[in-house]
């Protein structure tokens, strides 16, 4: 693998589909909601830390959560913790890093993984990371990481590619779906042309900054003129540039425009884990197609139910179905299954209540 190249991890979002175990003060990255043992923000570290060294890997997130990210990866220079103002979307924050990478080393690669996925199979994980540093290497150009749906999922991304030569790992991509209602997204599994965006992007940080230059010219103009990236400064400088930023995605801003994109079919398995519809799917379930967190909690009678409450309290559920029950801190949610599109506003409502 290429020696000079960084990995960013975005760890920025709050989760708030995941509600209330994902919350404002202790977002879905930083905790353990597959009750693992480690946080999200840490496996992901502990796995990509196996091919880049530590003052390598930058983490990018929100300011309120620099010491929790510094309290989960302590081994990362405090250094290449980079705090966002505002939130601003992946495109402003991938041009963060991109620039600021470009002040320390302007030829090299470029990785950016999310930092609350679940994967299995770390190696071919990390051999892919490797092909795609490889593949750029040689061919530039902007590489996205696809996985090969296994259901019509409307919670997830799509891309569609402009071949389906199953014998290419790499190959140039036609369009980008954002998440599909479930007619369509039927019609992309079914398609055989379609694969899951799986949020992983790999570059020459050259190369992201020109097309940044070519159809994001206001964000590249906010980050290169008087650029006060690597100096005393630094802190100061992103904040100004935050406060003149839309809410983009890199997707919308660059990924759909550039004529360069290509994606690699990922052999690993992934879950951006979004969702109690997706904890559901990864977790054991009961005889009556239950999933619970903890031994302490008894279901009666009860069917396709999850239910994730503190390892500390017991619970008995009698006689319901198709219902989430979620509690954390001082926040008890009771929600039916096919509601849970509404739980993103729910801790709005309450921080409105107060």
């Amino acid at each position: 693998m290429n020696l000079n190249s960084y990995c960013v991890i975005m760890a920025g979002g709050i989760g708030n589909r995941f509600w209330p175990v994902s919350n404002q003060h202790c977002p879905k990255q930083f905790s353990d909601i597959l009750h693992t043992g480690k946080s999200f923000i840490r496996q992901t570290y502990e796995r990509i830390s196996q091919i880049f060294p530590n003052d390598h890997i930058f983490v990018i997130t929100g300011e309120e959560y620099g010491k929790i990210t510094r309290k989960e990866l302590p081994e990362i220079p405090e250094s290449n913790i980079l705090k966002e103002p505002y939130v601003r979307n992946t495109a402003t924050c991938i041009a963060y890093a991109a620039y600021k990478i470009k002040g320390i080393s302007p030829d090299s690669y470029m990785v950016t993984i999310p930092s609350d996925h679940f994967i299995t199979n770390d190696q071919a994980y990390l051999n892919n990371i490797k092909e795609g540093i490889a593949f750029t290497e040689t061919n530039g150009g902007l590489l996205t990481v696809g996985i090969a749906p296994s259901r019509a999922e409307t919670e997830y991304g799509y891309i569609q590619v402009k071949t389906k030569d199953k014998n290419k790992k790499i190959v140039a991509v036609k369009t980008f779906t954002e998440k599909p209602n479930a007619e369509l997204a039927q019609m992309f599994y079914d398609s055989d042309e379609f694969l899951w965006n799986a949020g992983i992007f790999i570059w020459k940080v050259q190369d992201i900054i020109s097309e940044f230059k070519t159809y994001m010219y206001d964000l590249h103009s906010l980050f290169s003129t008087d650029c006060k990236l690597n100096t005393p400064s630094e802190s100061a400088f992103v904040k100004n540039v935050y406060g003149q930023c839309h809410n983009i995605s890199i997707d919308v801003g660059i990924m759909e425009k550039s004529s360069h994109v290509y994606v690699l079919k990922g052999d690993f398995g992934w879950s951006d884990v979004g969702t109690w519809h997706a904890f559901h799917a990864l977790c054991d379930k009961d005889e009556n197609n239950n999933v619970t967190n903890s031994p302490k909690v008894i279901l009666q009678d009860s069917t396709n139910c999850i239910v994730n409450v503190p390892p500390r309290k017991s619970v008995i559920i009698q006689g319901v179905n198709d219902l989430i029950i979620a509690e954390k801190d001082n926040y008890l949610m009771i929600c039916h299954r096919k509601d849970e599109g509404k739980i993103k506003r729910f801790e709005k409502q309450f921080r409105l209540k107060k």
